[in-house]
């Protein structure tokens, strides 16, 4: 089985997340020092500076968050 991963929208902004939170929509947290993936899933909480996703904290200006874009 052979698993594509897509990414085509970026979560820059804070409304984008909490757009995300209040759908409960999940976030993939991606690491550009490691160049990976470092979490998946939904956002728990955040504030303007972290969010917390599986029970871990996630800088908000040190990772890059894709998922699902506010339609506003």
């Amino acid at each position: 089985m052979t698993l594509l991963k897509i990414k085509t929208k970026s979560l820059v902004l804070n409304k984008d997340l909490q757009y995300n939170e209040k759908l409960g929509l999940p976030v993939e947290v991606y690491c550009p020092l490691s160049h990976q993936t470092i979490a998946f899933g939904r956002i728990e909480t955040m504030d303007d500076c972290f969010v917390v996703i599986n029970s871990e904290k996630h800088s908000i200006s040190d990772h890059f968050f894709f998922g699902c874009p506010c339609a506003c």
